[in-house]
Order: structure tokens, then C-alpha cells, then sequence
């Protein structure tokens, strides 16, 4: 079986595929998310916080919410070595909160480690010049598929 890798170029309507699919859930309406961009393995998402993911008076993004901006944005950057398919489940999340996010958040996601059987990933949120969350993520990746 040849070594998994991350492709050096991407079918050019997977970001439209990508946002066709996820864009309309209500989780990602919702809260204000967008897919801005996808390379290979890596992947941009953009929080423009709605009242549903703001902490009351604080007016600061919801902890719960960045870890899972944080996921999402992995598994997209991962899901780029898989013609936007997601065979993997996270296996793993570590997130470290760094500052309070307040207003648009930006998610970098990006694949560190890749193997037939899971992958690391790097993921940072950043308010304007500010890195609010730094997080790890770890895939499983279901054998013989991809």
C-alpha cells in the first residue's frame, strides 16, 4: 500500500463542494461561519460571532465554540488529502485559550503529521493580530479508505 500524502494540487471546485456541503447546516449558519479557503492541507474558516456563540455581557466567543471552530477547521484541512472526503474521526482535541476572542475569529488549520492511520494537526484562532486559541488536533483514519 503506497504512503498516504497530502496532494500538491486540489480538484478546483473543492472549496465550492466543500461549502455547498457545510454551509447550510444550522450550526454553521448559525454562528456566523464561513469557509474562506482550502490548499493542500490546509484550511481557513472565518467567525463572524452571532448572539448565539457570545458570552452575555462579556461579548466574548464562547470557549465551547472556539474549541469546535478548532475541530472543524482540522478536519477540513485534513479533509483536503481526501478530495474533500472525510474518512477520519477526531480522536483527540487539545485547546489552549490564550486570550478572550471578541469580534471575527480566523481559523488556520493545518496537517503537521500525516499516516495511513491518523494525522496531527495545528490549528490557530486569531482576533485581528491576536492568537486567542492555540489547539492540537489528532484523526483516526479508517483503514482502507482514502
Amino acid at each position: 500500500m503506497p504512503k498516504p500524502q497530502i496532494p500538491e494540487t486540489l480538484a478546483p471546485d473543492l472549496l465550492e463542494r466543500l461549502r455547498a456541503r457545510f454551509h447550510p447546516w444550522p450550526l454553521i449558519s448559525g454562528w456566523g461561519l464561513t469557509i474562506e479557503s482550502v490548499v493542500p492541507g490546509q484550511a481557513v474558516m472565518v467567525l463572524h460571532p452571532t448572539k448565539a456563540v457570545i458570552n452575555g455581557a462579556r461579548g466574548t466567543v464562547n470557549g465551547g465554540v472556539l474549541a469546535t471552530v478548532a475541530d472543524m477547521v482540522s478536519a477540513l484541512a485534513l479533509s483536503t488529502a481526501f478530495d474533500g472526503a472525510m474518512p477520519f474521526a477526531t480522536s483527540d482535541l487539545h485547546v489552549r485559550y490564550l486570550e478572550p476572542a471578541k469580534g471575527e475569529v480566523r481559523a488556520e488549520g493545518k496537517v503537521i503529521r500525516f499516516s495511513g492511520r491518523g494525522a496531527i494537526l495545528e490549528c490557530r484562532l486569531t482576533c485581528g493580530d491576536h492568537l486567542v486559541t492555540l489547539a492540537t488536533a489528532n484523526f483516526a483514519i479508517r483503514q482502507g479508505i482514502g
